[in-house]
């Protein structure tokens, strides 16, 4: 699974200018995160059809990267994402991003994003949900 990180400037229409450009070209957003502090925004999405996805944007002027998303099921109770981020941290991987997907009563499904994917994949084999990985 793969994630889109767009950065842009924090204004009115921004998100309608990127959802716009995804329509046009045919492209279905799956997911969205949108985030915004003072000047600046991070819009982070799922999308069905990631090239063609990072080829509009890019017409469009924005500046978009695309990153390996690994799925993982956690349990759904305190401590568990703690447990996920130490064991990144004691192996010296970087937690770029995580997000929550679904809570159900046989857990949680949480996407993150590492500095090393395939060593986060190896590190987290145990919690990986099936379909996971890149």
């Amino acid at each position: 699974m793969k994630q889109l990180t767009v950065l842009v400037r924090n204004e009115l229409g921004v998100v309608a200018e990127i959802a716009t450009c995804l329509a046009e070209r045919g492209v279905n957003i799956e997911e969205i995160d949108i985030e915004g502090v003072e000047n600046r925004g991070v819009v982070v999405l799922s999308v069905d059809r990631y090239d063609e996805a990072l080829r509009a944007l890019r017409d469009h002027g924005f500046h978009a990267i695309t990153q390996d998303v690994l799925l993982v099921r956690l349990e759904d109770k305190p401590g568990a994402l703690a447990a996920i981020a130490v064991r990144l941290k004691d192996a010296g991987i970087d937690l770029r991003s995580m997000h929550i997907l679904r809570r159900d009563e046989g857990g949680t499904i949480a996407s993150l994003v590492a500095s090393d994917p395939a060593k986060a994949a190896e590190l987290l084999k145990d919690v990986m949900a099936s379909g996971g990985g890149s």
